[in-house]
């Protein structure tokens, strides 16, 4: 995944936020490494991006998402923890039942 190129024409501003240790450590052992980043605030950077644009998905799948967020009342985080959902119900619904599942709570 590329990563998020600063804007050359446009000044940065700041943003300072003072976060968890659990999270700090999200950032710096999970995010960092994960998007191939050196700092902090480039993985935070990557992810803010991420969320506004919807991924950077092609502006049509956009439209009909967002058009469904909006339907459902929903915003990204909100749409995105639904997704997550639903594609976790399709795995536990989709997952074989383990050898000896069918003879539970049967006496022998």
């Amino acid at each position: 995944m590329g990563r998020t190129p600063l804007p050359k024409d446009e000044a940065l501003q700041p943003l300072n936020v003072k976060v968890p240790s659990e999270d700090l450590y999200f950032v710096q052992e999970v995010l960092k490494p994960a998007l191939g980043v050196s700092y902090n605030a480039e993985a935070v950077r990557e992810v803010l991006v991420q969320l506004r644009t919807c991924f950077r998905l092609p502006q049509y799948v956009v439209e009909v998402l967002e058009a469904e967020m909006k339907a459902k009342k929903l915003n990204i985080l909100g749409y995105v923890q639904e997704l997550l959902l639903r594609r976790y119900e399709i795995l536990r619904d989709q997952k074989p039942a383990s050898p000896g599942a069918s003879t539970r709570g049967r006496r022998r």
